[in-house]
């Protein structure tokens, strides 16, 4: 894999790498000078230089991490021995294993930050087998954290609008789960513009409606599409009408300013604690341990009589939880390989199972599922399992009250399908807050609730909780309909009346139930 840089090829190349999971190493020259990336499995593990003030020892003298002493001694033994410089480092004592991840993270940045510039040169991409790649320190930052750094050091903004191409083009999030759910610790701003994100609008509408200069918008979108977090997919069709060539641009019918930006998606905070950590390790060594022994359906956590969509819901969800940046977190380092084989394993289940075709000749050369035995005596007794699943509520509720919210999700999930009546709707509610506590079930949270309200439509609490989860997203037309219905049940609930009275119903109509709801009012003007 060769060719010329431009603008825009750098990012697209450490994508490419970084999804097909590749070994090897990329060199990137201009004139006398080359830049190296080397990669295991797709994920950035250090960074060389040819250029003698932009190499790994210098840039910690420059930064006052090592002295110039120091590096002499190191280098003495690199250049007799042909070892790596942070290797050296580290048995001199000169720096510590955390202190070399931090400063190969910090290299590899400025790295980034430089060749993003680049108008002109060559770039070569050497694969190596995953035999030949070996070992390699693990960074505490994921590649698309560190693509993401990048980008956002660039501060051309012709570079920028170049490298985004068509901006009529329609943003998605990607399908992608490698891409779509990697590790990223985004800034306001970029959260505030991934949120706008729907599937239906372009790059160009989407400048247009955030408040904020088009230079850092356009950025933060170069950015999100560089981490392969959103992408490009198709032309979004001309509107009807539109402002003469050179016209009073100031006569558009301007959007209504968007509400406040939110919050990013939650990027790993502290490590949890000990305890918590050692279940979360016990979780991913189960899952690798089970791979050669489990079914496909076995492997999802699904039954056989599944249609698609469940499918689809529950590799996603899995894919989540087992993506392989996890690794990156501090007590994990070390579980990188189990990780990538879990998630290699949960797209090859789901490759099958979603295809009707592979689904089909799969299942046949599982066999048929054997018959319940039919037999009184082996029949499951509905009074029997009805007790186990409501007392695998009570002890889930205690999970959830010590905020172990996936082993209570465990013990809930099979609970809700063995009761019927006050249990089922207790089950759901706690199921529905123990998936509301991680930001990316939103909607696991939303369906199971909106199905309790379907069989319990005068239980308050199902509304109530519906009513927060839309708040706390900023949908505010979806929460003040759903806490009236709460007042409507109980006209003493406080949480409905505190917020009924703190948000006047908007203006505009109700939210378009298929999506980007508020993006589809503005330009249905046009």
């Amino acid at each position: 894999m060769n060719g010329a840089l431009a603008e825009g090829v750098v990012p697209d190349l450490l994508r490419e790498i970084y999804v097909g999971q590749r070994n090897g190493s990329l060199t990137l020259v201009r004139g006398e000078e080359r830049q190296s990336l080397r990669f295991r499995r797709g994920h950035i593990v250090n960074a060389h230089t040819n250029v003698l003030e932009e190499r790994l020892g210098e840039m910690l003298v420059r930064r006052g991490l090592l002295s110039e002493a120091d590096l002499a001694r190191g280098a003495e033994i690199v250049m007799r021995d042909g070892r790596r410089l942070g290797e050296v480092l580290t048995e001199l004592e000169l720096i510590d294993a955390n202190g070399l991840e931090d400063a190969v993270a910090l290299h590899v940045h400025e790295m980034l930050a430089k060749v993003f510039l680049w108008h002109e040169g060559s770039y070569a991409f050497e694969e190596e087998l995953a035999a030949e790649a070996g070992q390699e320190l693990t960074l505490k930052l994921s590649t698309g954290e560190l693509i993401l750094e990048a980008v956002q050091a660039v501060r051309d903004p012709d570079v920028v609008r170049f490298a985004l191409g068509d901006m009529e083009r329609v943003l998605a999030l990607s399908n992608d789960p490698l891409l779509r759910f990697q590790k990223l610790t985004l800034s306001p701003e970029d959260g505030f513009v991934l949120s706008r994100v729907d599937g239906v609008t372009s790059a160009h509408e989407i400048v247009q409606m955030i408040p904020l200069p088009p230079e850092r918008t356009q950025r933060s979108l170069l950015g999100l599409l560089s981490t392969g977090v959103i992408e490009f997919v198709g032309v979004r069709p001309s509107r009807k009408t539109a402002p003469a060539a050179g016209g009073d641009r100031s006569r558009e019918a301007a959007p209504p300013t968007p509400p406040a930006p939110e919050p990013p998606p939650a990027a790993a905070g502290p490590e949890p604690a000990d305890e918590k950590a050692a279940e979360r390790r016990r979780e991913i060594l189960d899952a690798w341990d089970g791979l050669k022994t489990r079914t496909h359906f076995e492997v999802l956590g699904l039954s056989r009589s599944v249609g698609q969509a469940e499918v689809k819901d529950a590799y996603f969800r899995l894919a989540k939880r087992f993506h392989p940046d996890v690794h990156h977190g501090a007590s994990l380092g070390d579980l990188r390989d189990q990780l990538e084989g879990v998630f290699i394993r949960l797209g090859e289940a789901y490759d099958v199972l979603r295809d009707p075709r592979k689904r089909t000749d799969y299942e046949e050369r599982l066999g048929r599922p054997r018959p319940k035995p039919a037999a009184p005596e082996t029949s499951p007794d509905p009074e029997e399992e009805a007790r186990l699943a409501e007392e695998a509520i009570r002890r889930a509720a205690k999970l959830v009250e010590q905020e172990k919210y996936w082993d209570a999700i465990q013990l809930l999930e099979p609970a809700v399908e063995a009761v019927r009546g006050k249990p089922r709707l207790r089950a759901r509610v706690l199921l529905a807050r123990s998936y509301a506590r991680n930001p990316n079930w939103a909607k696991s949270a939303e369906a199971t609730l909106l199905a309790a309200t379907r069989e319990e439509p005068k239980a308050v609490e199902p509304w109530a909780l519906l009513g927060a989860i839309y708040a706390g997203k900023g949908l505010r037309t979806r929460a003040t309909a759903m806490y009236r219905k709460v007042l409507e049940l109980n006209p003493d609930h406080e949480e409905a009346a505190q917020y009924l009275a703190r948000n006047a119903p908007p203006p505009e109509p109700p939210e378009d139930e298929g999506g980007g709801g508020l993006l589809r009012r503005l330009f249905r003007k046009g």
